[in-house]
């Protein structure tokens, strides 16, 4: 746990009655894996739980080492890839994720309510040898897999409408080429955080390979008023950007950069409303300093990627 999403992970586990161990880090941080080897040395564990992209502080939480700790203690990986899937680098085969879920509204760019999961063969077998059975009969995958399986019982009525459109999404991010639409996240993202620092802003997630691409937490400056800022981006320039959770709560803003809204256009115009909402509340900022280290950023990756080729 390192974030308010991730503790949804554990809270949905203790309701279905599961003895579950917290390995925790501070917000703007990943958790270490080895404190997760120390924490289930000797024990039977059946599975580790974590979230790739923690949308609530913006840390991006690398998979392998997790796979290697539950190769060790004999446990299934499942992963919440939300707001990662489709804009950060994800393997699941390669990285053996035994049961990876999503949303089809975050970086996919596909309407909401659908969540797309695959399930590896180790934890199907898992499913099938339960000696109960799951409390929930809608959320019983063995029941799910026989609704899609050869003999095609009925389960569900399925969405429709919602189908087609993540299929036409779908169709959008492998036109695109997943490799590209990662790189264009990253790109983005950087751009971003140039411009940010460049006014005088701190991120909350200070090492840079840990910050998630599709959510940046900028911590909010003494003096400046979280909601009046968010208020004015929305009513003003037809912005919205998220404020922080829990603990974090009025300290930090959170902008996110996913899908369709990762582009140059949306990074350049949010750093002009941000430093026009900031100046406002008498917070000093070089003119223009924002889109200026942004734009230039752009030209930086823009001239090497000419030199290469």
């Amino acid at each position: 746990m390192n974030g308010i999403f991730s503790e949804r992970m554990y809270e949905i586990a203790t309701r279905a009655s599961s003895k579950v161990t917290k390995i925790e880090a501070p917000y703007g941080k990943p958790v270490d894996s080895e404190d997760v080897r120390r924490a289930g040395k000797g024990k039977k564990v059946r599975m580790i739980g974590l979230a790739q992209g923690e949308t609530s502080t913006g840390v991006l939480t690398k998979i392998e080492p997790f796979r290697k700790v539950a190769d060790e203690l004999g446990a299934l990986l499942v992963v919440d890839t939300v707001a990662s899937l489709a804009a950060v680098p994800l393997h699941v085969d390669r990285e053996r994720v035994d049961i990876c879920f999503s949303g089809s509204q975050k970086a996919i760019s596909a309407p909401p309510g659908m969540s797309p999961i695959t399930v590896s063969p180790a934890a199907e077998e898992v499913f099938r040898e339960r000696k109960t059975k799951v409390q929930s009969w809608y959320f019983d995958l063995t029941t799910a897999m026989n609704y899609w399986g050869k003999d095609r019982l009925y389960h569900h009525t399925p969405p429709i409408s919602l189908i087609f459109a993540l299929r036409e999404a779908m169709r959008l991010v492998v036109e695109e080429g997943l490799e590209t639409r990662w790189e264009r996240h990253r790109l983005n993202q950087l751009a971003l955080i140039a411009g940010l620092e460049a006014m005088g802003l701190k991120l909350l997630v200070e090492n840079p390979s840990d910050r998630l691409p599709t959510v940046t937490a900028v911590m909010i400056p003494i003096g400046v008023n979280d909601e009046k800022v968010r208020n004015q981006l929305l009513d003003e320039f037809n912005i919205e950007i998220a404020g922080g959770f829990g603990p974090i709560k009025g300290k930090i803003w959170r902008v996110g950069l996913m899908g369709y809204c990762s582009q140059k256009p949306n990074v350049l115009l949010f750093l002009a409303a941000l430093e026009k909402c900031l100046i406002d509340q008498g917070f000093r900022v070089g003119s223009g300093a924002g889109v200026g280290a942004a734009v230039k950023n752009y030209s930086q990756v823009e001239a090497a990627v000419g030199a290469s080729r």
